[in-house]
């Protein structure tokens, strides 16, 4: 049975500190206190796609990252159009002395999301007028509303033809080959337009492709099937109980699970609304284009899942691979798109990254809230400790293959530095 996704109250999401409008500019301002707008919109827009992303919706996590993606380009170029401390990074705009940054990106987050997300813009207009009503009414809040919507207007006009869920279709071979994905459910496969989708940065979706999936009768494969069949197995006798939690973990929702960590880290970490937008920026952006990066990588080299795999262990000529008609993964639902390289593995280990570019440290401090309750959260001082946890997590919820999680890690690295190379930049010097 799916685990159902979970949802976020909305009142909490949008427990905002009132603020007044002050005089700000880009080299004489007051210290800024620290944010509590652009991790409410982040609450926000998670609580949306979780009530969207319905079955028949065509939302998933691909889509989720994505919409993300947006929201945070939208909020930082709008937030650096008043205090101009980092370079722009799609939308060069002005704004007025004294606009109000809270109503830029309580605005420009809005726009975006009700325009990705429209089954959901009663709730979202809600959450906007709740959020507008904590800032003081005058020329600074009337300001930031006009330049919010305007970069968020312009970055959409900018997006409108990058390949966003548009149609493509994944054809499975009949009869089937060994090795080549077959889809896990009846649904069309997942994320099939990534590939052929517009980057926020790289140059295109296949700038990182891997090198492709050990062959069916190498001892690498062999390995990595048994790996799995045995830990991952929903009835493995060698699975340890911290195992099984740490598969748990990672099979809980992603968006909802990973934006439930950036709103905590900007909370934990106070930063003020400067930070926090290039914060959430870095993060939606690397995801993004990771996950094009992932897909392409997926749907050019097509592997089968594990489910697909063992049950079918007599057609891939190794002698090493033994058939087991029968099996199961121990987590109940295996994404509905290729095994190499895990989505997980090209993204979650990317925000660790992220965040020792943004903290300028290898100690990230970073917590990962479990959407199962707080007595599941995980810690993470190290961006390696975070990697390693979910490559684990994949393998022992029996989704994939351990290659496919070690090679995904390799576009997590390749695509954070290739974005934080270019990007986020402080404006002057």
């Amino acid at each position: 049975m799916t685990r159902p996704f979970l949802a976020i109250p909305v009142a909490a999401a949008i427990a905002l500190v009132p603020v007044a409008a002050v005089s700000t500019s880009a080299h004489e301002r007051p210290a800024l206190p620290p944010d509590t707008y652009v991790a409410a919109w982040d609450a926000i827009g998670s609580a949306a796609f979780t009530a969207a992303a319905v079955p028949g919706s065509g939302l998933g996590p691909p889509e989720g990252h994505l919409i993300f993606g947006y929201v945070g380009i939208a909020e930082y170029d709008a937030v650096m159009a008043v205090h101009q401390d980092y370079r722009p990074f799609a939308i060069n705009d002005t704004a007025p002395r004294g606009t109000s940054p809270e109503a830029a990106v309580a605005a420009a987050a809005h726009k975006v999301f009700v325009h990705y997300l429209p089954s959901q813009t009663t709730m979202l207009d809600s959450a906007y007028t709740t959020s507008l009503g904590t800032i003081d009414d005058g020329q600074a809040k009337t300001d930031g509303v006009a330049l919010g919507e305007r970069v968020a207007n312009a970055l959409l006009a900018l997006r409108a033809d990058d390949g966003f869920r548009a149609p493509a279709t994944y054809t499975p071979p009949d009869p089937p080959i060994p090795g080549v994905f077959l889809p896990t459910a009846p649904t069309p496969a997942g994320g099939t337009y990534l590939p052929a989708m517009r980057p926020f940065t790289l140059r295109s979706a296949d700038q990182f492709r891997l090198d492709g999936p050990p062959a069916l009768t190498s001892k690498t494969y062999a390995r990595d099937y048994n790996e799995v069949k045995d830990l991952g197995s929903a009835a493995s006798t060698t699975r340890t109980a911290a195992q099984t939690e740490t598969a748990l973990f990672w099979g809980e929702p992603p968006v909802q699970q990973a934006h439930g960590a950036f709103s905590k880290f900007v909370r934990d970490h106070e930063l003020n609304i400067v930070e926090a937008v290039r914060f959430m920026a870095m993060e939606t952006v690397t995801y993004a284009d990771a996950f094009l990066a992932c897909f392409d990588s997926k749907y050019h080299f097509k592997f089968w899942r594990p489910i697909t795999a063992i049950r079918a262990g007599d057609t891939d000529g190794n002698e090493d691979t033994l058939v087991d008609t029968g099996w199961t993964p121990m987590l109940p639902t295996t994404p509905n798109h290729p095994d190499y390289p895990s989505a997980h593995s090209c993204i979650t280990p990317a925000s660790g990254l992220v965040i020792e570019r943004f903290l300028g440290t290898r100690n990230i401090d970073f917590t990962v809230p479990s959407l199962r309750g707080a007595e599941h959260d995980r810690y993470f001082a190290t961006s390696k400790a975070l990697g390693v946890d979910v490559r684990n997590g994949r393998v022992w919820g029996g989704i994939h293959f351990r290659s496919a999680v070690e090679d995904g890690s390799d576009i997590a690295k390749q695509v954070a530095d290739y974005v934080l190379d270019h990007n986020f930049k402080k404006e002057h010097g």
